[in-house]
């Protein structure tokens, strides 16, 4: 099995977020990641102007085109889509993976549909990129699929229905008819929950909310869920591999006092384990 693994998504220099923590993951577990930006920041724009902007249209399109004629997807293991900045760059994304698939059909697409947060009702009222982008991630990635890792308000937006408890996560992701893996969902006071759904299959996995947690959370479990799929892991033990990852690394964080993730937690964890 080759060990590239194609990364569709954000590139922020000064903050572990995006494709940034998605290439560290995936370089600690062993596979090479190849890197297409979507858009090019100093720094995560939560904590002010983030420099930099998107990656034109043109060229997204034009380095994806290279890609292919390149001939690395024929041998390429996976494919992990993020952050996109635009309606046209997701319609590219969805053309390379089904010009990809054409050439070597067993590659595996994790799509994380990074498009918003807020109360998990199935409105819109959460989200951070523009709308139509986020129609687009719903038409034309979610059914490109293999797994999806939506947050709880990701989940509720694409499936058009609440997704404020685990049951009501469950529900929702059955909708989407691909395995999903709900990451933030409400659990009760001080709880929150990764609920894994694979057709009847629901497991879940509960942690303390924790306060001030820190960005690029969302891009580290769905990195580590590509990870661990690849590594043979089987999808019911999921939900609390991930769980366990994710609460470690803030928790480490957070203890430092760190504006950015300690990524050094991740070994850490994999000792415990």
């Amino acid at each position: 099995m080759d060990k590239t693994i194609i990364v569709l998504s954000s590139l922020v220099a000064g903050s572990r977020v995006g494709g940034g923590v998605s290439a560290h993951v995936l370089s600690r577990a062993g596979f090479t990641p190849a890197h297409v930006p979507t858009v090019v920041f100093g720094r995560h724009p939560g904590l002010g102007a983030p420099g930099g902007g998107a990656v034109s249209d043109d060229v997204f399109q034009s380095a994806l085109d290279g890609l292919l004629r390149s001939g690395s997807i024929d041998a390429c293991t996976a494919i992990l889509t993020g952050y996109f900045a635009s309606p046209a760059q997701v319609e590219a994304a969805a053309r390379f993976i089904e010009g990809g698939r054409e050439r070597a059909p067993g590659i595996f697409v994790l799509v994380d549909p990074i498009c918003g947060d807020g109360v998990p009702d199935g409105s819109a009222h959460g989200l951070y990129i523009h709308p139509d982008t986020a129609q687009a991630l719903k038409l034309r990635l979610v059914p490109l699929a293999d797994c999806l890792t939506p947050n709880a308000f990701e989940l509720a937006f694409l499936a058009g229905r609440s997704a404020a408890r685990p049951d009501e996560a469950a529900v929702a992701a059955r909708t989407l008819n691909k395995p999903v893996i709900a990451t933030s969902v409400p659990a009760g006071p001080g709880r929150l929950a990764v609920v894994a759904v694979d057709g009847n299959a629901v497991v879940t996995s509960e942690v303390d909310r924790l306060e001030g947690v820190p960005h690029g959370t969302g891009d580290l479990l769905a990195a580590e869920a590509l990870t661990a799929r690849l590594g043979g892991m089987g999808f019911e033990p999921m939900a609390g591999h991930l769980a366990q990852v994710c609460d470690r690394v803030i928790r480490r964080t957070l203890a430092a006092g760190a504006e950015d993730l300690i990524m050094e937690a991740l070994d850490q964890t994999k000792a415990a384990g």
